[in-house]
């Protein structure tokens, strides 16, 4: 009998269930069973929250396609971005909405919560305004976090409702700037500045640990009952697991967002790791990815919002190739572009800010973004061979930007190095492959 896996991966912008099984020759087959758009909330001023009513019952609807295909999983994997987190209570309630990292409610918290070179210090983690611990510290200031018992990161949440136990799994806990990437343990100076205990995250645990089975009530939804694992939670963990990447390569899991890193057995935590913007996630089985967060297609799918000729992806890279005569570049990493209200708005005010000519198309500001992209991408492979003594032989460039031919050609031309594209579906392979056992 066929012994079926399912990845539920969730990325920012849309989120898919993967079923995987083991053919005659041991070789992993994957396809994709259903596709859904990730709820996001868009309030005013620049604040927003996920739906997780909505996702949990998207979550739901795709185990029940499994059933339809007469395919049952025996095991279930779930990986989502990193940083963001559910608030219980002392009866387990949802405290309020989970709110999106891309929330504006933290912007001043970088600066007033100790100092960005301390949690570097302490923690190894760039850090970004978006982070949880200074998620953490707004929902602190507000009063939020007060009404809370404990926190459990978002897809050890999604775990949760399926299962009823509660866990964190360490590649997703280790984004939130509140571990010590060395030790694997949280950093008191930290916790109590917030006011916390490191158990207000529960259950620490490795990725392939057996979390529990569906309770009654979701395997009498959905038809059938089954297990689920942790998987790999962070989805760049995961993706970086089934990159398929060779020794040598520099890797680029190419999505919402660009992480450009290699894998390493200790993490670097330096004065200059920290001044380069480098940063250390916890991985598969006690290895660090050593990386740099790059903001990636979010910029392109938020401007082809805004086009009023509403292309698709294909027709936005023709545009672009065919705007290569503009020569205007802008900073991606720019904290601006994070959620403006108009992502053409702010990418022409970084373009004037920048000498640039003003952009007559929307052709042109694709392509000035595409450059911009590959430029970052040289800049962090630089720092990564500098960091680490390593002269890469190549990038491997995986997940849904793999299949950016034009981006993948001018990031080979700019950084002058080839590029290799390993599979689309990198994060949901890695899923599995950290729960298959």
């Amino acid at each position: 009998m066929t012994k079926y896996y399912l990845a539920i991966d969730v990325g920012a912008t849309s989120g898919r269930h993967i079923l995987a099984h083991r053919n005659a020759a041991g070789t992993l087959e994957i396809e994709e069973i259903y596709r859904f758009t990730t709820p996001l909330v868009q309030e005013e001023n620049e604040h927003c929250y996920w739906d997780v009513e909505k996702l949990f019952q998207e979550v739901l609807a795709g185990l029940k396609k499994a059933k339809e295909l007469g395919k049952t999983p025996s095991r279930i994997g779930i990986d989502t971005f990193g940083v963001d987190y559910a608030l219980l209570d002392a009866q387990d309630h949802l405290v309020g909405h989970v709110r999106s990292y891309r929330d504006a409610r933290t912007a001043s918290f970088r600066e007033s919560f100790l100092s960005p070179k301390r949690v570097y210090e302490l923690t190894g983690i760039q850090p970004h305004a978006f982070d949880t611990v200074y998620q953490l510290a707004a929902d602190q200031a507000s009063g939020k976090l007060q009404k809370a018992s404990q926190a459990i990161m978002l897809p050890s949440y999604l775990a949760y409702l399926l299962t009823g136990k509660k866990q964190n799994e360490l590649s997703i806990l280790s984004t939130s700037a509140l571990m010590d990437s060395r030790t694997y343990t949280f950093v008191p100076e930290i916790m109590n500045a917030l006011g916390i205990t490191a158990d207000f995250f529960p259950n620490p645990i490795e990725a392939g640990t057996k979390i529990g089975a569906f309770t009654a009530k979701v395997a009498e939804e959905v038809g059938y009952q089954a297990d689920v694992y942790a998987a790999l939670e962070h989805d760049t963990a995961a993706a970086f697991f089934g990159s398929g990447a060779k020794a040598g390569d520099a890797l680029l899991s190419s999505g919402t967002w660009s992480l450009l890193g290699v894998v390493l057995d200790q993490p670097i935590v330096t004065e200059e790791s920290y001044r380069l913007g480098l940063t250390n996630e916890l991985s598969h089985r006690h290895e660090v990815r050593f990386l740099e967060n790059i903001t990636g297609m979010w910029l392109i799918n938020r401007l082809m919002k805004e086009d009023p000729e509403k292309p698709d992806i294909l027709t936005v890279v023709k545009e672009a190739e065919a705007s290569q005569a503009y020569e205007g570049t802008l900073d991606v990493l720019e904290e601006r572009l994070m959620n403006p209200e108009s992502m053409k708005e702010m990418v022409d005010a970084l373009l004037k800010e920048n000498g640039c000519p003003a952009p007559k198309t929307f052709g042109e500001r694709y392509y000035a973004i595409y450059h911009s992209l590959a430029l970052c991408y040289r800049d962090a492979i630089r720092k990564l061979e500098a960091m680490t003594g390593k002269n890469f032989s190549a990038l491997c460039v995986f997940g849904g930007g793999s299949k950016n031919h034009f981006l993948n050609e001018l990031t080979s031309k700019v950084a002058a190095l080839p590029v290799h594209t390993g599979p689309s579906e990198a994060t949901a392979i890695g899923n599995i492959l950290s729960i298959e056992g």
